[in-house]
């Protein structure tokens, strides 16, 4: 199998890396291009053995998928380079947010398969959870669906639902990351030092995440289960309320998926 890769962001990283270190592909199976990060995709070189080419005709010669992980502005450019050596069979797999499917085909000016992709960073540690939407055209869903996950979950989607995907788990990775870096300032606050904050804060996530892994108990109940009634617990949680973290939290997501709708306004 020959997989290329247009653009090492950290998506594209998460998912290559992924790949490998759980065996589903070879290094030598993966081949990277980028003109702006040439540093960068050398050292994926020099690390994992993956190969790395500027020879858009060596690139796509046999490529079984294609994977557009440039920034979508950039993606106009990606496809003059791919249109004059991309053969039939070769399967178009786009990272790229906000991205339409029939954006894509009318760059390429081709009939390839495609689908979009929205995989999280957590990939390179195989819990991303990935969303995937098709073109009608394509084949093998199940060996895709394999791919991704070697990496994860999927959940496979219509196209118009990609946007919520986007935000729900693309960019929620990010907003729970932000709320741990809070809870660790808040940490500080009350008098621990940065490296107890830190460390407090990563355990007790660490600990809730392996609560959730392990249990079959709803988020719900495994909250009231340390909340007494009256008790140190209850008190934070209804302050928590009357700030409107629920309202906070659709407002965040709202942005995000409002922004992904933007990114695939199809001009």
């Amino acid at each position: 199998m020959k997989i290329v890769f247009y653009g090492a962001g950290n998506m594209a990283s998460a998912i290559f890396i992924g790949m490998i270190e759980n065996k589903v592909v070879k290094p030598e199976d993966i081949y990277l291009t980028s003109k702006s990060q040439k540093e960068k995709i050398k050292f994926f070189q020099d690390k994992l053995g993956v190969n790395i080419s500027y020879d858009d005709s060596e690139l796509l010669k046999n490529a079984d998928y294609v994977i557009l992980a440039s920034k979508p502005q950039s993606f106009p450019d990606v496809a003059k380079r791919l249109r004059p050596y991309l053969e039939e069979a070769t399967k178009i797999i786009s990272v790229m947010a906000g991205t339409q499917i029939k954006t894509i085909r009318r760059e390429l000016k081709s009939d390839n398969p495609i689908a979009r992709l929205m995989p999280n960073t957590n990939a390179m540690v195989q819990h991303s959870v990935s969303g995937i939407s098709y073109s009608e055209n394509f084949p093998d869903k199940d060996e895709l669906v394999e791919l991704m996950e070697s990496f994860g979950t999927t959940v496979v989607v219509e196209e118009d639902a990609m946007h919520n995907i986007t935000a729900a788990t693309g960019s929620g990775s990010a907003f729970l990351y932000y709320i741990y870096e809070k809870y660790a300032e808040s940490l500080m606050e009350l008098g621990f030092d940065e490296n107890e904050a830190m460390f407090l804060t990563t355990n007790l996530v660490i600990g809730a995440g392996k609560m959730v892994e392990d249990s079959d108990l709803s988020f719900s109940q495994l909250r009231k289960n340390i909340t007494s009634k009256r008790g140190t617990t209850e008190a934070g949680l209804d302050a928590l309320d009357g700030e409107g973290i629920k309202s906070i939290l659709m407002t965040t997501l709202n942005a995000a998926a409002n922004r992904s709708e933007e990114l695939s306004q199809d001009d």
